[in-house]
Formats: structure tokens, C-alpha cells, sequence
């Protein structure tokens, strides 16, 4: 079978990173997978996507940043492709994909990864709400990624009525370090890790804010690794140097082996606004860094049972924030254990093949994890 991964481009954002690994998986298992990017821009590339094919719609340049321009190239790279299904990994790419494959018959599943409903935005929250909606209607099945998408009002009624399923991300267990520690990471004062684009859904604000607060009681520094716009770093770079913590704050761009640097941090901050299920937060259980997440960061507060992994902030409470960030570096910081077993990438993997394949055969499918019993 020839399933083709529709992304929006190739940055290195958790989206991507799982969708890649998805198209290898389905190559172990037999099927003929294409990972179709919207354009090449980004971190990874067809070396990374191997065996799994790999083909962008559009290059790097400023045209194909429009969702609109690029249409009729990724129209023509789905038609030469000829895929039996084609799955639309992430947010950014939907509408593009939607409308690049109007009238080609070919059964479409798109997955979402953000809640549409986001506080303080109300005009564009009945937009997404729109969009998911007409989404939803032109697709074979649509996917949400965690719990807390499952609970949306945008997606609950259409989960009741079989037309969205949950499948949990998961990741690969990482294994044994074998990557030396990052020169970035070496320094007698406890690292604070954050991971992610450069955006203001991830609340870098709040989250110097809350390095700044815990510097009055112990010296700490924070990393970003993730990339994004430049001017977005330059006025979170000023605000750092405002608060007097200019250089205590450092950003290190984008990396291969995540894992090298959660594993030489004391501690791994995800301050998020609002996620869908964050790779990067998995991928912090994983390698047993005490965690600190704001209670809109997605599913964390399910990922770290209220507290029992982790510990667990309101977004906008940065002294509450500094005060967890100074318990996690401390003697007695609360550790993930082994809560990573829960979200095994080989379930979630297998989940998405038998919804893909029976989207193809036309059959009834069981997910473990079905429309009706999401617990």
C-alpha cells in the first residue's frame, strides 16, 4: 500500500520528528511511504526520512512560505505520487493540503495537534473551529493527538460520533546516552531546558520572567533550543537583559540528539500558552529530567498525573513558576520515573497503520483506543 505524510516544511518542531518516524515505520512494515513536504525549508531532509521516500512541493524561498502559492505544485507532487491515502500530520499544513487534492479522490486523514479553541483569541477561534469543521467533513477520518484535544468542544461531538479518533503520541525510548554533553551545557550553575520554536504560544515571556524571579533566591541559567524568528529572539533576548538576567539566558538553536541535552539539564520547563501533546515533553520523561510545565502545556497535566511526575504551574504565575523551578533543582526534585512506559511510539504506530489501512479496505476498525471509549 502507498500511503503518503503530508507535512508543511521540515523544521525540527515534535510534528515533524514524529511524522518522519511514522514514514519509516510504515516502510518496516511493508507499505510504501512518501513523506511529502509543503516545501524544504526546515532542519531535516531526505537523509533523515530514509527508507521512507521523501519529496518537497516547493523550495525554500519566500514564495512557498504561502499556503496559497504553493497549492498547485503540492497538487502536482500528490498526483505523480498516487497515494492509496494520504495523512496530513500537522496544523500548519491542512488547508493547504485540503485544497491541493480537492476533486483527486484520494481518501485524505488529518491529524490535529493544537487546540482550535485558545484563550483571548475569539474571532480566530471561530475560524479554526470553521476550519476543523469542514476538515473534518472532507476527510476519511481526522486524528487528535491527546486527551485534552479528545475534551475540546471542537472535536468532543465529533468523537462521539466516530468521525475523530485519539491516538496518544508516543516516542521511542532513547536508550543508553551515547552523545557527549553539549558545550552549551557545561557550567557550575543548574541549566533550566526549554525546547521549541521560537513563538509566542510557548511563553518564553513568562518563562524568563520566572528565571528572573528564581535568580534572587539561586543562581540558575536557561537554554532555548529551538529556532524561529529573529526579531521574536531579539525582543525575548531584551527582555532577559531587562530583567538582569541577560546572561543567564541563552539561545542554542536547533540539534540532532535532543536527548544529549535533556540529559545534561537539571531540569526541562515547558511554560506553553496552549500544545496538542508535546513531543518534547515525552521526550523529557523519557530521559528522567525533573519537569516543570504550565497546566496549558497540552496534556501535561495527564502525562504527569497532576503533579505525580512532575511539577505543574498556572502559565501566567511566575513567581509560582520560579518557586518549582528552585524545588526541582534542589535535593528532593520530583522525577518522571517510569511514566514514559504509558506512551509506547510502537502503540501509537500501529494505531496509525491499522486506521490507515482500514481507511483503504473501507473496514471498520478497532483502535484499542476507540471513537467511544477514549479512557
Amino acid at each position: 500500500m502507498r500511503i503518503a505524510i503530508y507535512v508543511h516544511d521540515m523544521r525540527a518542531s515534535g510534528v515533524v520528528r514524529a511524522m518522519i518516524a511514522l514514514a519509516r515505520y510504515l516502510v518496516e512494515e511493508g507499505h510504501d511511504a512518501v513523506l511529502i513536504a509543503g516545501s524544504s525549508a526546515g532542519h531535516f531532509g531526505a537523509g533523515d526520512v530514509a527508507p521512507a521516500r521523501f519529496v518537497a512541493a516547493t523550495v525554500a524561498d519566500r514564495t512557498a512560505r504561502s499556503q496559497l502559492r504553493r497549492v498547485p505544485a503540492v497538487r502536482r507532487v500528490v498526483r505523480a505520487v498516487a497515494p492509496d491515502v494520504l495523512l496530513s500530520g500537522g496544523n500548519h499544513g491542512h488547508v493547504t493540503l485540503w485544497a491541493a487534492t480537492r476533486g483527486l479522490r484520494i481518501p485524505r486523514v488529518f491529524v490535529f495537534s493544537n487546540p482550535m479553541e485558545r484563550v483571548g483569541q475569539p474571532i480566530r477561534n471561530c475560524w479554526r473551529i470553521a476550519k476543523s469543521a469542514m476538515l473534518i467533513a472532507a476527510s476519511a477520518r481526522s486524528v487528535v493527538v491527546g486527551r485534552n484535544l479528545a475534551d475540546d468542544a471542537a472535536f468532543s461531538r465529533e468523537i462521539a460520533a466516530g468521525r475523530v479518533v485519539l491516538i496518544r503520541n508516543g516516542i521511542a525510548r532513547a536508550g543508553v546516552a551515547a552523545s557527549p554533553v553539549p558545550a552549551a551545557m557545561v557550567d557550575a550553575v543548574p541549566t533550566v531546558l526549554a525546547v521549541g520554536r521560537l513563538t509566542e504560544q510557548k511563553n518564553y515571556e513568562g518563562l524568563i520572567a520566572a528565571i528572573a524571579a528564581a535568580n534572587r533566591v539561586r543562581q540558575m541559567r536557561l537554554v532555548v533550543l529551538g529556532g524561529g524568528n529573529a526579531a521574536y529572539r531579539d525582543g525575548l533576548a531584551a527582555q532577559a537583559a531587562a530583567l538582569g538576567v541577560g546572561d543567564r539566558v541563552l539561545f542554542a538553536g536547533v540539534t540532532d540528539d535532543v536527548y544529549a541535552w535533556l540529559r545534561a539539564a537539571r531540569v526541562f520547563a515547558i511554560a506553553s500558552w496552549w500544545e496538542g501533546s508535546s513531543i518534547a515533553l515525552l521526550e523529557a520523561v523519557d530521559a528522567g529530567v525533573p519537569i516543570v510545565a504550565s497546566t496549558t502545556a497540552g496534556d501535561a497535566v495527564e502525562v504527569l498525573d497532576g503533579g505525580r511526575y512532575g511539577l505543574i504551574v498556572a502559565p501566567d504565575d511566575a513567581e509560582g513558576f520560579a518557586a518549582a523551578l528552585l524545588r526541582q533543582v534542589g535535593e528532593d526534585p520530583v522525577r518522571p520515573g517510569d511514566r514514559i512506559l504509558a506512551y509506547d511510539a510502537v502503540a501509537m504506530m500501529r494505531a496509525y497503520r491499522d486506521l490507515l489501512v482500514g481507511v483503504v479496505e473501507g473496514q471498520h476498525y478497532e483502535l484499542g483506543l476507540t471513537p467511544n471509549r477514549l479512557s
